[in-house]
């Protein structure tokens, strides 16, 4: 059955079309530390980074004496490598002028997405954030997000700003629910689109891949320092000189890099193209709660 024609695309410009879609799919993403340092470009299996802990002040009237600080260290290992590759022999190509771009640059970018997300979102445990709430779908509310930022506040000590709330669709729904209370009368953008604002502190987050981890999970609301990662583009060397094409892009505002290929393989008969990405996460902070379905 013929599939597609590739013929005259442009690596790059495919690369750079899918861009738009990219930062959506990667959206939720960009909750958490996900690039932090110069060491993501260096060579090697890992990346460390270093999260201060938080210092108290000092009564400097007598004097500006320095002051003890401290540092975590946090070693990333870079071993996680999805990808999605597909291709097209010469008879399909011949035959087909269904459009590339939209039959398989989203799925692609869905594939490797879905990928990096539960890997990160498999991380959210009891052992690694052990303070949670449960909450009944049908009763979740903004009152209960102000109850988990008071937590991350006086009991966590987490930072005001960089809040985020990672959560299923049937807990967002609830709070959609809440912007048609009287609290918010009318119609506004918001409640057409089904948008929920910021609240109590949080940049609120919905993705139908917050599973439950086994553990009745439901969402997951948190400092940005809690789930830290780093990714690096794949080696290439070689490739090109051997007629291949390479375009590594970065996400919009996630700097997570991407790396479209193209190549022909001659004894196959076949154009091939993939999309990859190489990275690693892991637990950073303990500044997060835990949303459990009762």
């Amino acid at each position: 059955m013929a599939t597609n024609t590739i013929a005259g695309c442009n690596l790059a410009a495919i690369a750079q079309e899918s861009l738009p879609y990219a930062a959506s799919v990667f959206a939720p993403l960009g909750a958490y530390t996900l690039d932090f340092s110069g060491d993501i470009a260096a060579n090697g299996a890992s990346v460390t980074t270093r999260i201060p802990t938080r210092p108290t002040a000092v009564d400097l009237s007598s004097g500006y004496t320095q002051q003890d600080t401290a540092m975590t260290a946090k070693t990333i290992t870079l071993n996680q490598f999805p990808g999605f590759v597909w291709g097209f022999n010469d008879l399909e190509r011949s035959k087909s002028a269904i459009n590339l771009n939209d039959l398989f640059i989203r799925p692609a970018l869905e594939a490797v997405g879905q990928a990096v997300f539960d890997y990160i979102w498999n991380l959210v445990t009891s052992g690694n954030f052990a303070t949670s709430t449960t909450i009944a779908a049908a009763n979740f509310d903004r009152d209960d997000l102000a109850d988990i930022a008071a937590t991350l506040t006086g009991t966590k000590k987490a930072p005001k700003s960089g809040r985020s709330l990672l959560i299923n669709p049937t807990y967002y729904a609830s709070l959609v629910k809440t912007l048609n209370s009287a609290e918010i009368p009318g119609i506004n953008a918001q409640k057409a689109e089904g948008v929920v604002p910021r609240v109590a502190g949080f940049d609120i987050y919905e993705s139908d891949l917050c599973d439950a981890n086994s553990a009745n999970l439901a969402g997951f609301a948190a400092h940005r320092s809690s789930l830290i990662g780093a990714a690096r583009s794949g080696d290439s060397t070689g490739f090109a000189e051997s007629g291949g094409e390479i375009a590594d892009v970065g996400v919009p505002g996630l700097n997570l890099p991407l790396q479209w290929r193209r190549w022909y393989n001659q004894d196959e008969g076949v154009l091939k193209y993939s999309l990859s990405v190489l990275f690693g996460a892991s637990q950073g902070t303990d500044t997060g709660v835990r949303i459990v379905s009762a």
